[in-house]
C-alpha cells in the first residue's frame, strides 16, 4: 500500500475516532486540508474497504461518567492459595473472566494480589449475586478477597461491559453453577 492510501487511511480513522458519525464530506475537507483530494464518495468507499480489512471493526460510543450512573463498577483483588489443583482452577477461573459479559478488565499482578479486576453491573442485587457465586465457585484457590465499588469521575474509553441484558448475566451464571 502506498504512503499516501496509508495517510488517507490515517485520516480517515484518526476522524472517526473523533466522531464515528462524521459525515463523508467533513472527512473529504480534513483530507483536502492536508493537500489529499479525494471526493465524498471515494471517502465513503475507502471506509468500506476498511470495514471490509477488519481495521474497523465498529463504532462504540465514547463513555462518559454520566452514562455509569445507577451502575455499580466493582474493582475486585484476589489472592491466592495454593491447591493441588490449583493450575486447572486457575485455567477455569480466568475462562471465567474471558466470558463474564460483565468483566471490564482482568489481569494478572505481582505483589501482593494476584488478580485484579473490573466488573461492572446495573445494581447492587445483580453485583452482589454475582461476586456471591464468584466466591462459591472459586473460594478453594481464594485466599483473599478485597473488593471496591467505584463511583466514575472520569470514564475509561476501555470499557465495553456495559452492553449486556440481565438474561445474559443469568444465563453465564447458570453455566458456571453447574
Amino acid at each position: 500500500m502506498s504512503s499516501e492510501a496509508e495517510e488517507i487511511n490515517e485520516v480517515i480513522l484518526s476522524c472517526l475516532i473523533e466522531n464515528a458519525r462524521m459525515s463523508s464530506q467533513e472527512i473529504h475537507k480534513r483530507l483536502k486540508s492536508r493537500g489529499i483530494n479525494r471526493t465524498p464518495r471515494a471517502v465513503l468507499e475507502r471506509i468500506s474497504k476498511l470495514e471490509k480489512e477488519g481495521r474497523i471493526a465498529g463504532y462504540t460510543l465514547k463513555p462518559q461518567p454520566k452514562n455509569f450512573e445507577g451502575f455499580v463498577i466493582r474493582l475486585i483483588l484476589i489472592s491466592f492459595k495454593t491447591s493441588s489443583v490449583f493450575n486447572e482452577r486457575v485455567a477455569m477461573f480466568t475462562s471465567y473472566l474471558q466470558n463474564a459479559p460483565f468483566a471490564a478488565f482482568a489481569g494478572r499482578t505481582r505483589g501482593e494480589y494476584d488478580w485484579i479486576n473490573i466488573k461492572i453491573f446495573p445494581n447492587t442485587k445483580i453485583a452482589n449475586q454475582e461476586s456471591d457465586m464468584y466466591r462459591t465457585v472459586f473460594g478453594d484457590i481464594i485466599e483473599k478477597y478485597t473488593a471496591f465499588d467505584v463511583t466514575v469521575v472520569k470514564a475509561p474509553r476501555f470499557i465495553q461491559a456495559t452492553n449486556y441484558s440481565i438474561d445474559n448475566f443469568y444465563e453465564f451464571c447458570q453455566k458456571w453453577m453447574k
